[in-house]
């Protein structure tokens, strides 16, 4: 990789260059961009970058055996020179006598120039030189970075076609390595759909190892959606913001936004559209596998799957049914572990890193807190009421053309009158049942398939009328329509 690539040394790093550190530990997965970082340092420093591992010793060579660490670290300290040295994955080969050679080596040289490097993907500093080490948490390299990782691929393989800037945000969170494999997917004549679909598989590779994440590849249109006008406004309006690259603006881009509603209404699918409509990729976090304990102790487990999610800003996280993993309850004494993920969830959500949006779910929001819910948090609160009367219509449609039928050869404005209090849900099982009738008996859909689903269906805001009437009234005045407000 070309160092012209990174705009600037990491400012931790280069924090610690200006301070004349001589011994740093970098937390990183990805070696090649570290390796790009320590170039340009080397070249502030006006000296070279030695690298050494236990398979080749030191490079460049000095005429002695240096695969074992003590002779390294000996010819270090003997040495005239005063080299930025990288000694890879050190922290295996630590002894009594390793760290004793790099406490003396960071005393000699803390004065006189010289740095030394170590590096892994976990932190691992020995009690004994705690003090004198630095540590350094290098992030996987930003958007900028691989955009123009991004925009020499495009060039070289002529295919300009491609927005670069979105295939960028796919390919955030991966190391450089991960994002050529990625980039190495994409064909001569690839759409931007295909693209982003081999790009994408990368990130479900990476996101399958956390264990409490899902990556969302396949999310509907913004067309998709029946009605819901006051909810896509808000989400047209704000796009610029969460993909600015301008500090002020991004100061005031979303954070997040919470639906509330009826079962069954469509806010799932509205989280969706979200990552449609802002170009961004949707990871789903599994509150169930958080508090199965196969990805260790929740506490630990949840903040790893909100770290990791920082990393791949800008991206949309979906936490569905927020009430039952992170509920009122969370306060409490009777779980100290939901109590422990409820206190870092807002305090996460405060100080997240612009460019993440959360997007959650719930279907009975008064079993939230009022510090969940506040400003500051979610940027605003849609309630997903039962469809309208020309909603209704346009969900019929939606279902009948997504199955290859004509919507014009039936009467909707007679089945969406006619469906009042049904929910989206209970609308494509009407379509379903009517198809599946016709399809057992191997002629064409006819209105008659669907006047009789209809008639088997009961809602939801039927049988459970007195918890339907209940959410819809605590959502009156506390949140947004997230349609335009008209007769039912």
């Amino acid at each position: 990789m070309n160092t012209s690539v990174v705009e600037a040394i990491h400012q931790d790093l280069a924090a610690h260059l200006q301070t004349g550190r001589a011994l740093i530990f970098v937390q990183t997965p990805d070696e090649e961009y570290l390796e790009v970082q320590l170039k340009l340092m080397a070249a502030s420093m006006n000296a070279e970058l030695w690298t050494w591992q236990i398979n080749d010793g030191l490079i460049p060579n000095q005429g002695q055996p240096t695969q074992d660490p003590i002779d390294t670290l000996r010819l270090l300290q003997q040495s005239e020179q005063r080299p930025l040295v990288w000694m890879k994955d050190l922290h295996l080969h630590y002894s009594a006598q390793v760290i004793r050679a790099l406490r003396d080596l960071y005393f000699q040289w803390r004065q006189s120039g010289g740095m030394i490097v170590l590096s892994g993907p976990n932190v691992a500093i020995p009690d004994e030189i705690q003090r004198e080490t630095a540590l350094v948490q290098l992030e996987m390299p930003s958007l900028s970075v691989l955009q123009s990782v991004v925009n020499q691929y495009l060039e070289d393989h002529d295919l300009g076609h491609l927005p670069e800037r979105v295939l960028a945000a796919t390919l955030k969170g991966l190391t450089l390595s991960e994002a050529r494999h990625a980039l190495a997917r994409i064909g001569a004549h690839t759409s931007e759909h295909q693209a982003l679909s081999y790009l994408a598989e990368e990130k479900r590779q990476l996101i399958q190892k956390v264990g409490t994440l899902e990556y969302i590849p396949e999310v509907p249109t913004m067309d998709e959606l029946g009605g819901l006008e006051n909810l896509k406004e808000w989400l047209i309006a704000r796009k610029e913001l969460l993909l600015s690259d301008d500090d002020e603006t991004r100061a005031i881009a979303p954070k997040g936004m919470l639906l509330m509603g009826v079962s069954g209404c469509g806010k799932s699918l509205c989280i969706k559209a979200v990552s449609s409509a802002w170009q961004l990729p949707l990871y789903r976090m599994e509150m169930v596998n958080v508090f199965s304990g196969a990805n260790g102790p929740p506490e630990q487990a949840f903040a790893k799957a909100c770290k990791t999610m920082e990393s791949m800003a800008p991206a949309v996280l979906w936490i569905d049914e927020i009430e039952m993993g992170l509920s009122a309850e969370g306060s409490s004494q009777s779980d100290s572990a939901l109590s422990r993920i409820f206190a870092y969830f807002l305090t996460w959500m405060q100080e997240k890193p612009a460019g993440l949006f959360v997007a959650a779910t719930a279907n009975r929001i008064d079993l939230l807190p009022a510090e969940m819910i506040r400003k500051g948090r979610f940027d605003q609160v849609f309630f997903v009421d039962l469809p309208r009367m020309q909603e209704r219509k346009e969900i019929f449609r939606i279902h009948l053309a997504n199955r290859g039928f004509d919507p014009t050869l039936y009467d909707l404005e007679v089945f969406a009158d006619s469906t009042k209090g049904w929910n989206g849900a209970e609308i494509e099982q009407c379509v379903v049942s009517a198809i599946t009738s016709a399809r057992l008996q191997q002629r064409q859909l006819e209105l008659k398939d669907l006047y009789l689903a209809r008639k088997q269906i009961v809602p939801i805001s039927t049988t459970m009328e007195e918890q339907v009437r209940h959410i819809r009234n605590w959502a009156y005045e506390r949140a947004v329509p997230a349609s335009k407000t008209e007769e039912l």
